[in-house]
């Protein structure tokens, strides 16, 4: 007699106002404050990779969303200070009436969250909804933000139009988890999407160029390009067979085979001052993002390529997305990266399913497959194999105890067919 069960999955619905509630800080991440004349076009200011530290007191200000109604801002001994407040541009103690000392409420309503009390804020507290501030005393009682939450809940975009033009805010809420450790190691692309490159007069408008979506495509040689941090301080810049050369190469601005110095053929070298969140890339020829931009200007052709570039670096919330600045002198370039695995050079995805477990993990890890597997590879970023073994059942428990914290790749085979998956130690 054949048992049929049937499976119920119980999925939580959450309000808007409960994932609303909790508390928020800027994301530390360049762009976390934009301005511009419209949503689409936030070119007038974007906060900077370096406003996380020069700013410091204005992105640990936090912005509570109580379950009772009530809000709170809370700004500590200092925030960051500007003219219409009486004060020198820069940290400085709270100024009444947004030093957080009122008593406030806040109301979510279909897309839009409105703070209520004179002196409450998001993000900076000069912007409200008919025009920015221009001293403490036409500070007003109510003000309202569109909103939009991430999938998971824990990022809050919010826009507010002051008839001028459209502030942009981006805040990450305080989970009670431990911070993601942001490390540069590990292999890194530009990300896939309109953005990703971008320069202009300086870090806070980046107007003069920005690459499109259609980029993506038509300069696919290049967002395939791997910019590698060794665990070993050594770099690499792994470009494929064609990379994105330009005029000042001597070719045509198309994909073509990577010129020397900048062909990745070098020796190079990183490290990462977390004090001023710089990295360093050393040898002639290495860069991230495109290979004529060094912190002395563009270069003119190769033979003028540097052996030290520094940018300016930070990350997402998640550590997945890295934003690297450099200033060239006449202007300032900007490069999104995300991170990636390296392509393992002859593996031909197919479709075999597994799953692993825990991931990420501390010492060892459970892969069960739909198939009876025949071998199991662990390779690291740089694409070489740290462990492998046979395997004959569906199933299989790995001790990888031995291996270095970061990002790895598991190559499973089975029935022809081979599968990845990426997985990290922790």
């Amino acid at each position: 007699m054949k048992r049929i069960f049937t499976l119920l999955f119980l999925i939580p619905l959450t309000s808007a106002i409960g994932q609303i509630e909790g508390t928020w800080k800027l994301a530390a991440e360049a762009g976390a404050l934009a301005v511009g004349p419209s949503l689409g076009n936030l070119s007038w200011f974007q906060s900077t990779a370096a406003d996380i530290n020069t700013r410091a007191c204005l992105f640990d200000d936090e912005y509570v969303f109580n379950t009772d109604g009530t809000f709170q801002n809370i700004l500590g001994a200092d925030t960051w200070l500007e003219g219409w407040q009486g004060a020198a541009e820069g940290c400085g103690a709270p100024v009444a009436p947004h030093d957080g000392s009122g008593s406030f409420t806040w109301t979510e309503n279909a897309g839009t969250v409105t703070v209520n009390g004179t002196g409450a804020f998001l993000g900076l507290a000069k912007v409200h909804n008919t025009g920015e501030l221009t001293s403490p005393a036409e500070a007003v009682s109510e003000i309202t933000y569109n909103y939009t939450l991430s999938g998971d809940g824990n990022r809050m975009t919010l826009d507010i139009n002051f008839g001028g033009g459209v502030w942009q805010f981006i805040l990450d809420k305080e989970t009670g988890e431990p911070p993601v450790q942001t490390s540069v190691e590990g292999a890194w692309r530009l990300k896939p999407d309109a953005g990703a490159l971008a320069v202009g007069p300086s870090a806070s408008d980046l107007s003069w160029f920005q690459s499109t979506a259609e980029d993506v495509e038509t300069r696919s040689c290049l967002f395939d390009d791997f910019y590698v941090f060794n665990e070993d301080g050594t770099f690499e810049n792994v470009l494929q067979a064609e990379t994105w050369i330009e005029a000042w190469q001597g070719g045509a601005d198309a994909c073509g085979v990577p010129v020397a110095p900048h062909d990745g053929t070098g020796a190079y070298a990183w490290s990462f001052d977390d004090e001023t969140n710089k990295v360093t890339i050393t040898g002639e020829g290495a860069y991230l993002g495109l290979a004529k931009v060094t912190n002395e200007g563009e270069l003119t052709n190769p033979a003028e390529a540097v052996s030290e570039i520094k940018y300016d670096i930070s990350f997402s919330v998640d550590g997945e997305t890295m934003t690297a600045q450099i200033d060239f002198g006449g202007g300032v370039w900007q490069f999104v990266l995300v991170r990636d695995e390296l392509p393992v050079a002859g593996l031909i995805e197919e479709d075999l399913h597994f799953s692993v477990a825990p991931n990420p993990f501390t010492s060892s890890i459970d892969i069960h497959s739909d198939e009876k597997m025949e071998s199991i590879e662990i390779i690291d970023i740089t694409g070489k194999v740290v462990k492998s073994l046979n395997a004959e059942n569906k199933f299989s428990s790995i001790d990888l105890s031995n291996l270095l914290n970061g990002s790895y790749m598991i190559v499973v085979r089975a029935n022809n067919s081979v599968s990845t998956k990426r997985i990290v130690k922790n």
